[in-house]
């Protein structure tokens, strides 16, 4: 009972009414880019994999500071958001379902010392900043180090508005797997995902360490039949993906300009160097940062080119 009062609490965060946000001088921007960070450990103390609690609760600081506003990568790869007149998106992704993404006190609320128990708090007080990220699993490991509760926490998420995605089984290199495995993999990532929330409709895949298979094109589309537990009847496992993300790069291309290539989507690793790059870089080029105008649009609805510009407006980088 209290998981669900909790769930329930924070689930109404995002109803609350944001404060209104000053659009920003240099107006909306629909071709410009959007960062999609992501996240793998947390601990006390920041390392090439691990973010620090502390240090994140300054990420978020820093993101709704600048002007930014996080989506799932479900409303990117769809356009389905709507932010105030001269705000940015931002997609906050997290790799591997390790222990302190998210983690339960003894008392069976969220501990403050895990990634989401942050993020809440964060939320409480600024609501314009919910909890919106897209967390990618893999079930065939121990999902957030508590098994007992990995189906309370994938609800818990939904709820609060984030987003669960497909990491595949085990974590495997996809490259090194034969077809049949490959399809495995993804397959029993996704079967696990659907049981735990029956008629969820998984979008996305992380590739591990960032490899795409061979063929590249399973990643994205693809099936799998088998028993997922010995002793079982076959099942048939169908997966769609419109975006598969790989583990760093840079910022991704607007979602609102056709030609969106949301099989390959590149995203920014958040380790210090890394992170405080991106940011400088958008303060000093503000022309390549998405910018609302308030509305919402639809996916690939402005065209790739104008006036024989590919993405006129922008500087090169």
């Amino acid at each position: 009972m209290r998981i669900r009062l909790w769930a329930l609490f924070f689930a109404a965060l995002p109803l609350l009414a944001a404060p209104p946000l000053k659009p920003l001088a240099r107006g909306a921007n629909l071709r410009g880019e959007v960062m999609i960070l992501v996240y793998h450990k947390f601990g006390p103390a920041d390392g090439r994999w691990t973010r620090s609690f502390d240090s994140f609760s300054q990420d978020l600081a820093r993101l709704d500071a600048a002007g930014y506003r996080p989506i799932t990568l479900r409303q990117y790869i769809t356009g389905d958001f709507a932010l105030p007149a001269g705000a940015s998106p931002v997609v906050l992704t997290f790799d591997d379902g390790s222990a302190y993404q998210m983690r339960f006190g003894p008392d069976g609320k969220l501990s403050a010392d895990s990634a989401v128990g942050r993020w809440a708090a964060f939320a409480a007080q600024h609501p314009e900043f919910p909890v919106h990220g897209t967390f990618f699993i893999n079930p065939g490991d121990d999902v957030f180090g508590q098994r007992d509760a990995i189906q309370a926490k994938l609800r818990m998420l939904v709820q609060m508005g984030s987003e669960v995605g497909n990491h595949t089984l085990t974590h495997p290199n996809l490259s090194k797997l034969s077809n049949a495995a490959i399809e495995r993999e993804i397959g029993m990532g996704q079967y696990d995902i659907d049981r735990w929330l029956p008629g969820y409709q998984v979008v996305s895949l992380a590739l591990p360490y960032g490899i795409f298979p061979k063929p590249p094109a399973l990643a994205a589309v693809g099936a799998w039949t088998g028993a997922p537990q010995p002793h079982r009847s076959d099942v048939t496992v169908r997966w769609h993906y419109p975006a598969v993300v790989k583990v760093g790069a840079g910022p991704a291309p607007s979602p609102l300009v056709a030609g969106l290539e949301g099989d390959k989507l590149p995203r920014i690793q958040v380790f210090t160097p890394e992170f405080d790059k991106w940011m400088s870089y958008f303060a000093a080029h503000p022309a390549r940062r998405f910018v609302s105008d308030g509305e919402r649009h639809a996916a690939g609805s402005l065209p790739a080119s104008v006036s024989g510009h590919r993405l006129a407006g922008l500087p090169a980088r």
